[in-house]
């Protein structure tokens, strides 16, 4: 039997999802929530990014939570804009062979809407960890526009997403500090993405990883080949 894919348009956590229970969590008691069931990962992309490509609704319905859910932050409550309205679609990913202070890479895919034009971006590092790569990536991406943009970034890394969308007000209202009171790790590199984030229009994006998504799995290639020039 052919394996689904879910893709959740609005719920807690937008993206693709390659099973239902993981999907029923983000949809179940969410007001209006928005998900729908593919059999392709490129179909389900397609729709979040606003595609009427036929879809069929999940064959299992989403049962109401019994504790009321609070509301999400207004970054995340966003609908997704189509593709069609960005001035770039980015997709971006990180890799580290032996995570902590292992070598690493990072790799990012750009594609400017109005021409059409793809550009790869990668780099390495011998000792370092995956988030910083994921980040390093993000981070490239985002330097490339030369004039602010609209941007559509689609990462596989929700250590990226919910540090932007979720976390950050946070740590910034608290000097950089967790909600522990221990200090933010990767500071560095979350303070130039969060000026890089404050320069552009940027709606993140979650896809699941190694589920067939072109340019996801391009991405994955490229950070792991920088990776291994360091072995």
């Amino acid at each position: 039997m052919q394996k689904k894919v879910y893709a959740v348009r609005v719920g807690r956590t937008c993206g693709l999802f390659t099973n239902w229970p993981e999907c029923q969590k983000q949809v179940a008691g969410f007001p209006g929530a928005r998900y729908k069931s593919f059999t392709s990962a490129q179909e389900a992309l397609a729709w979040l990014a606003g595609s009427d490509v036929p879809h069929k609704e999940p064959a299992h319905p989403a049962r109401p939570l019994v504790k009321p859910t609070r509301p999400r932050p207004a970054a995340v409550q966003m609908p997704l804009r189509p593709d069609s309205e960005q001035d770039f679609v980015i997709y971006t990913d990180g890799s580290c062979l032996r995570n902590p202070d292992g070598p690493g890479g990072w790799a990012a895919v750009i594609r400017e809407v109005a021409t059409g034009k793809v550009t790869e971006l990668c780099d390495g590092s011998p000792s370092t960890t995956n988030n910083r790569m994921e980040l390093s990536a993000a981070i490239a991406a985002l330097r490339f526009p030369k004039s602010p943009a609209k941007v559509a970034l689609y990462t596989d890394s929700q250590y990226l997403k919910n540090g932007i969308t979720k976390w950050m007000s946070g740590w910034k209202r608290r000097s950089w500090k967790k909600a522990d009171g221990q200090p933010v790790l990767n500071q560095d590199l979350w303070q130039e993405l969060d000026a890089l984030y404050s320069r552009h229009d940027v709606t993140f994006h979650w896809v699941k990883g190694h589920v067939g998504v072109e340019l996801n799995e391009r991405c994955d290639r490229l950070a792991k080949r920088e990776a291994m020039h360091y072995r």
